[in-house]
């Protein structure tokens, strides 16, 4: 059977169009597979504070704060994990830090050796029972309502705290660009760095 011209024009386009129908396909579930490898990229976390095994631990993004305690071999029995949110995310470089219990009510300064930090996290509360806003954990949001505290001055503590770590005193805001001694005697009585 001997083919004319105009048959080899049209398997000719029908052998096109099927090269790009295939190929298509080929090209979406090979990029569907580079999705799927890059949802197991593995996180590094530094837990502290009441748990049992403290330290950096390998996670696999996605995993969240139960999985990580988990990890760590638990809780003490002097962790207060109503401060944590055990369903957050975790985030690479971040430190999650489970706080003790309180014995009082002015026992501020429970663990102030704990709040280093080189990532802000949200998993702790940040303010305790005195209703002080503790600098080390309060979002920007949270840091505006301090007397003389606007949006761009709450940003720098929260620029600050993720450059250099949690305060250790609460007279190291001073250490914040804007903040001196005037802003800091209207503030002082309102803040905290315990947990």
């Amino acid at each position: 059977m001997v083919l004319e011209k105009r048959e080899w024009i049209i398997i000719t386009i029908i052998s096109f169009i099927l090269g790009l129908l295939i190929g298509n396909y080929a090209f979406r579930t090979n990029n569907n597979s580079i999705i799927i490898e890059n949802k197991n990229t593995k996180i590094y976390i530094h837990i502290a504070g009441e748990i049992k095994y403290p330290g950096v631990y390998e996670m696999e993004s996605g995993d969240r704060v139960f999985q990580l305690i988990e990890k760590a071999g638990g809780v003490t029995e002097n962790a207060d994990i109503s401060s944590i949110n055990l369903s957050k995310k975790l985030i690479d470089g971040e430190k999650v830090i489970i706080f003790a219990k309180k014995d009082s009510v002015n026992s501020e300064t429970t663990s102030n050796s704990l709040n280093q930090s080189s990532s802000t996290s949200s998993i702790v509360s940040s303010t305790n029972n005195s209703n002080l806003i503790n600098i080390n954990t309060a979002s920007q949001k949270e840091l505006e309502e301090l007397p003389g505290i606007g949006p761009t001055l709450a940003q720098r503590i929260v620029d600050y705290r993720e450059k250099n770590g949690y305060f250790q005193t609460i007279e190291d805001i001073k250490k914040v660009s804007g903040i001196g001694d005037k802003k800091f005697e209207a503030i002082k009585d309102l803040i905290t760095v315990g947990p």
